[in-house]
């Protein structure tokens, strides 16, 4: 059996003209292990699925398009695995330019709350072992760029993401629960902008009604390795949300950027659309936070408007460390009054730079000016 062939093998034109996922199909359905996407610009009108044991590589000049002109609904995606129910293993993509095409207009995000509507991610990932994303270009997302849940041993790495115009959801790589032991490097917001919600979501917990999360799952996200952050002026750069299922043994190294509304937030989804839980009945406060450490990370403000810490912490923390960072003032965006405010946790100690910060209820407030090495851990016993 050939173990390599390419989409033009199978009739696809990268003309822009001709729908090409039929050849793109038949393609990924022959079983030949590396398929090839020469340079071209490939229309593609329904969702592409991949098959486990596959490798995708696509010329950097290959731009393939989700077209505009269907109407999407849930389940589609421009490419997504081909079995969530048993999952897959073993899928490599590398290279190419991956279109979701937002100004479509089929592919407009509907009601958040639309049994059947349309997620808008661009590249969807659900129950895979093994996986590669490398050296690709993500553009023109509609929510999501990159969706992953339920994944184990992943490496994604050289990735850009730029858009023509905004949308509400862009977050680049978005993490749902039952994801764990994976690399994510190299990875660049390439227009002014973007990406418009968070550069890196990992969030365990997250509202499954809406129309952005149909088909994943909450869980824990564990023993991952973040590094090599860049965004000029991204909504947020690192997002963790966290209400029951724990986020663990993370470390996030070298970031640089600048944020209209966060550096990080951790606010458990407090003051999103869809709030996750009622306070009261979390009278200790939400989430779990285990050994997650942020290493060299400089950032700066881009919203005149911004009122926000650069750090929002509303979430329970075992053992969280911050080295080495910066918060510096940039153009003509004010640098933030606070680098950190913690709030609505208990029996936690803030040490900024060596200084104790006890927060011993609920309604303690902890701010902090600047620092450059900080540490939030447990306490019980009113240290």
């Amino acid at each position: 059996m050939c173990k390599i062939c390419s989409v033009q093998d199978f009739g696809a034109k990268g003309d822009g003209i001709q729908d090409d996922s039929s050849a793109f199909q038949a393609a990924l359905d022959s079983g030949v292990y590396e398929i090839v996407i020469p340079q071209g610009y490939y229309r593609i009108g329904h969702t592409l699925h991949i098959h486990s044991n596959t490798k995708i590589h696509a010329s950097m000049n290959a731009r393939i398009v989700l077209d505009g002109t269907i109407p999407k609904k849930r389940g589609d995606f421009l490419l997504t695995n081909s079995d969530f129910c048993n999952g897959n293993i073993n899928i490599t993509i590398q290279g190419g330019i991956w279109d979701g095409n937002n100004t479509g207009a089929g592919n407009q995000k509907p009601h958040i709350f639309d049994k059947n509507g349309y997620s808008g991610t661009v590249l969807n990932f659900f129950n895979v072992q093994n996986m590669t994303l490398t050296d690709l270009i993500v553009a023109n997302s509609v929510t999501y760029n990159i969706r992953m849940a339920n994944i184990q041993n992943f490496k994604i790495e050289n990735i850009g993401f730029l858009s023509d115009c905004f949308g509400k959801n862009q977050d680049g790589v978005h993490l749902n629960g039952k994801v764990k032991n994976g690399v994510i490097r190299n990875i660049r917001a390439l227009s002014k902008g973007q990406t418009n919600d968070d550069l890196i979501a990992i969030n365990a917990d997250d509202s499954m009604e809406r129309v952005e999360n149909f088909g994943m799952v909450r869980g824990s996200i564990e023993n991952l390795l973040i590094e090599n952050l860049f965004a000029e002026d991204c909504h947020t750069i690192i997002r963790l949300l966290s209400v029951t299922a724990p986020i663990r043994n993370i470390t996030i190294r070298n970031v640089y950027g600048g944020y209209r509304c966060y550096a990080i937030n951790a606010d458990a989804a407090r003051y999103c659309a869809t709030p996750l839980f009622d306070e009261q009945d979390f009278p200790d406060g939400a989430g779990h936070i285990e050994n997650v450490k942020i290493e060299n990370m400089c950032c700066f403000n881009t919203n005149v408007d911004n009122q926000n810490p650069a750090i929002g912490m509303e979430t329970l923390c075992s053992s969280f460390e911050i080295s080495n960072f910066r918060l510096i003032q940039k153009g003509n965006a004010p640098k933030p009054t606070y680098a950190l405010c913690a709030k609505y946790i208990k029996n936690q100690i803030v040490i900024a730079d060596q200084t104790k910060h006890p927060i011993l209820s609920k309604q303690d407030i902890c701010c902090v000016p600047d620092f450059q090495n900080l540490k939030i851990i447990k306490t019980n016993n009113h240290e």
